[in-house]
């Protein structure tokens, strides 16, 4: 069953200056799927698209329904989404912010539940952010609040994880650990997203991949079958070698 479904979308952000041109997409339930690309290839421009961030031309549908037919709150329990950009200037408690992650579920104006506390503090522990639960997310380093960007998403439990380059501010461990995580979320029937422009990520996974390029999808399958040299190549505008199962890059 498809969970996502694009249908001939078009964006652009200035007239005439398609970002995005006539693309058509499905995501399978239950997959970990990469959205690989050069730096300014439209990768984060259609991540908003599925959110409803922006508003192409064209058809999207989760779960058979088109987005705009989504309440907000009907559509965060579907859907969690990471943007990028994770700055954040209020002065909450990083077990604050993460509980932030149970408002679809909430009436107006209702508090957590002792169960989402513990939610929170159980998603916080497999992140290994445990430590950081009274500490203020203003005071944090970079790498420790896209942790907590992640467990705030974890704690939504929605079925699909929509990350734009979730693992750019992560070091080593941090980054393994995530790609683990989200062999977890697909063996728990969930279906992941994320966007990078590292294949070496994409090939440890060996998980779904969509490659785009001139505003179109160029190519998609399993990464052990699409990401080759040539390919690389013509994405990244140079010389591309394989050692063991990685690439290195140069000009």
């Amino acid at each position: 069953m498809n969970v996502i479904s694009v249908k001939n979308l078009t964006f652009a952000y200035e007239k005439d200056k398609n970002v995005l041109e006539n693309l058509s997409l499905d995501i399978k339930e239950k997959t970990i799927n990469a959205i690989l690309g050069a730096n300014g290839g439209g990768k984060s421009t259609l991540l908003d698209c599925l959110v409803g961030l922006n508003k192409p031309s064209g058809l999207i549908y989760i779960k058979e329904k088109q987005i705009g037919e989504y309440t907000n709150k009907e559509f965060a329990r579907e859907v969690a989404y990471i943007s990028q950009s994770t700055t954040i200037n209020i002065d909450y408690s990083v077990r604050e912010f993460i509980l932030f992650g149970r408002n679809p579920y909430l009436n107006l104006g209702q508090s957590p539940s002792e169960k989402d506390y513990k939610k929170a503090e159980s998603y916080a522990v497999k992140m290994g952010i445990e430590h950081l639960l009274n500490k203020s997310i203003t005071k944090i380093s970079g790498g420790e609040r896209q942790l907590a960007f992640i467990c705030r998403a974890l704690v939504q439990e929605s079925d699909i994880f929509i990350f734009d380059e979730p693992l750019s501010a992560l070091d080593f461990g941090n980054q393994n650990k995530l790609l683990m995580i989200f062999k977890e979320l697909q063996s728990e029937g969930k279906t992941i997203i994320f966007t990078t422009h590292n294949p070496n990520q994409v090939l440890d996974l060996n998980c779904n991949v969509v490659v785009l390029n001139n505003k179109k999808v160029v190519a998609e399958g399993l990464a052990n079958d699409v990401v080759v040299e040539e390919l690389l190549e013509t994405i990244y505008k140079g010389k591309v070698s394989k050692s063991s199962k990685h690439y290195t890059f140069s000009e």
